[in-house]
């Protein structure tokens, strides 16, 4: 085994054992596979957990210490607090939320409203229908 796979985020940051991601100085502690299709599968698994990321496979070859070792230009610069993305250079700052402009009461059109149509009653059926209970043959309402 000459080299393993790694796994890298658009921060430049690297997945570890834990399944968190690290800054990848300490490649003890990074996730590896020397097979790639174990690789990929982590990397799917590790893309659902947050589908925000764009994960790559990084092939580093093993150091002394059977360990992979990571080239300098995937690690970019150390950030000011580990675990927290790099914000991007030329990133727009966030600007707090903007209050919605206070709207002034539209004046209601003056309609008059409208008598409700008048109902009338209907007719009362000839015949009542039966309680429960109470049966009606065919030959009771003959007669």
């Amino acid at each position: 085994m000459s080299h393993v796979y790694v796994l890298t985020n658009q921060h430049q940051q690297f997945l570890s054992k834990s399944g968190e991601w690290l800054d990848g100085r300490e490649p003890n502690k990074l996730f590896r596979s020397e097979h790639k299709d174990i690789a990929i599968n982590q990397m799917f698994e590790a893309n659902t957990r947050d589908v925000s990321l764009r994960i790559e496979l990084l092939q580093c070859a093993l150091n002394i210490k059977a360990q992979p070792s990571i080239p300098e230009e995937a690690l970019g610069e150390q950030s000011a607090t580990p675990g927290d993305p790099e914000i991007e250079p030329g990133a727009p700052e966030e600007m707090p939320p903007e209050e919605p402009p206070e709207l002034e009461p539209q004046p209601q059109p003056e309609v008059a409203p409208e008598q409700a149509p008048e109902v009338a009653p209907s007719q009362a059926p000839d015949e009542t229908p039966a309680q429960p209970g109470e049966h009606k043959s065919e030959s009771e309402s003959a007669a």
